[in-house]
């Protein structure tokens, strides 16, 4: 028993009263599971919003706030948010966790609501029904797109092919930028449930809604702007759309706040903006101008964590500085890599952000045999044995592909191919060229012509 009188179950009802209070304090999903995740008894995202719906403990009572204070100092730490996105297998277990099998076979539990919408297939060469999903969610507050699923019984049927799970996330990508701006952030992936494969696609709300629709196609009309509702993604009612557009300018109003209290602590004759988009520096009426190989080469300081060297060229940057994972990057979706990247960034030999991620492209999803590995490996820090254990690891249909990469990262397979016939020959008379001491002339002898030529 507890403080609640009540019987405890797989989620206690104490733990229950204590997720009751913490979204009260307007606290995320992902930021309580922190406290309540076990590896014997995850609860997912989908158990606490029927807990916030009243669908799952409605009869228990929110715990007291001394309780829940009491509770988060025990912890230690209160992070609000997790020190990385989750990755792609731990959402996988996320998402198949909100499924339970009934008598008719595996469905849905609580069915769609304003985060969880429901299609029964998909066509990867009609993706249209998937942008205006995208397009909602991105203006509410993001969710999950479940295909495989029947939006109405959320009955399990299975995805009928492997054609989504086979589609490049750069078609869905050119599909969504083809019709919206800006361009929403989502990624896709595949988890199984009682043997059937589900796909998703998940949608994250857009920092600077609303997400506008610019370019006629299937249910999209030109300069609609689309919102989810509970099981239902439509037209943005006013009220909505008031509500969307007073966010967006007080959130912008807030950083020109900052922006101006900062200007005013300095003095205005001691400040300068910097455009980050053509390396333009604003001196009150006088504009300056750094140079772009200038920007490439300088050197950003954090405040308060300057050591001087002589002839180092820096810019100091107020505010804080935080490293992000690459692989953490990466399970956002945030960044669509092409063969293009790849190639100017190693032709350019650019330093790039996340490289591992370049890895992951090269070997998972490309049918090019031969882009330039090694380059991003070296930046990575990486060496032969690690390259090869790294590419091992990404999940991939293209097997066959992933293999022939660990073999270049072994030093087993190679471009090269030993010249044979005309090639050949040419090669040797090279080398004989390139061994002989300068202003040396090869002299060439041929067979004396037979008398019957």
């Amino acid at each position: 028993m507890n403080w609640f009188g009540m019987a405890t179950r797989s989620i206690s009802d104490e733990e229950v009263g204590l997720i009751k209070t913490m979204l009260d304090r307007e606290m995320k999903n992902r930021d309580i599971q922190f406290f309540f995740n076990r590896p014997d008894r995850p609860v997912n995202s989908g158990r606490i919003t029927q807990i916030r719906q009243g669908t799952y403990g409605a009869n228990v009572a929110k715990a007291p706030a001394a309780a829940l204070d009491a509770f988060l100092t025990s912890q230690k730490t209160t992070p609000l948010t997790p020190a990385s996105p989750p990755q792609p297998l731990q959402r996988r277990d996320e998402l198949a966790a909100m499924f339970e099998q009934a008598t008719s076979g595996w469905r849905l539990v609580g069915g769609e609501t304003e985060r969880i919408e429901c299609k029964r297939e998909i066509d990867v060469k009609k993706l249209t029904p998937i942008v205006r999903a995208i397009a909602a969610m991105a203006n509410n507050c993001g969710g999950t797109i479940l295909l495989g699923v029947e939006d109405k019984s959320s009955r399990v049927v299975g995805l009928a092919d492997d054609s989504f799970t086979k589609m490049d996330l750069v078609k869905l990508t050119n599909a969504v930028k083809a019709h919206l701006q800006p361009t929403p952030t989502f990624s896709k992936g595949v988890f199984n449930v009682g043997g059937h494969e589900i796909g998703f696609v998940d949608v994250e709300a857009h920092p600077d809604k609303p997400v506008i629709v610019y370019r006629q196609g299937d249910r999209l009309e030109d300069g609609a702007i689309l919102f989810r509702y509970p099981a239902e993604s439509a037209n943005i009612k006013f009220g909505d759309l008031r509500t969307l557009l007073d966010d967006r300018d007080a959130r912008r109003l807030r950083a020109l706040a900052m922006a101006t209290r900062r200007i005013a602590e300095i003095g205005p004759e001691n400040a300068a903006v910097l455009s980050t988009l053509d390396g333009s520096v604003s001196v009150g009426d006088r504009p300056l101008v750094v140079d772009k190989d200038l920007l490439d080469r300088v050197n950003l300081i954090r405040e308060g964590h300057f050591d001087e060297i002589n002839g180092g060229p820096a810019l100091k940057i107020l505010g804080e500085i935080t490293s992000t994972d690459a692989t953490a990057a990466s399970a956002s979706g945030r960044r669509v890599i092409t063969d293009e990247d790849v190639l100017r960034n190693f032709l350019d030999q650019e330093v790039v952000f996340a490289p591992i991620e370049y890895l992951r492209f090269a070997a998972t999803a490309t049918n090019r045999d031969w882009l330039p590995i090694f380059y991003f490996a070296g930046q990575a820090g990486l060496t032969g044995g690690e390259l090869s254990g790294l590419i091992g690891t990404f999940e991939t249909p293209k097997t066959k592909h992933r293999a022939e990469m660990v073999e270049r990262a072994q030093g087993s397979r190679s471009a090269y191919a030993k010249p044979t016939g005309s090639p050949a020959a040419w090669v040797a008379l090279t080398s004989i060229r390139r061994s002989l001491p300068a202003g040396s002339k090869l002299r060439m002898s041929y067979p004396a012509p037979s008398p019957c030529s």
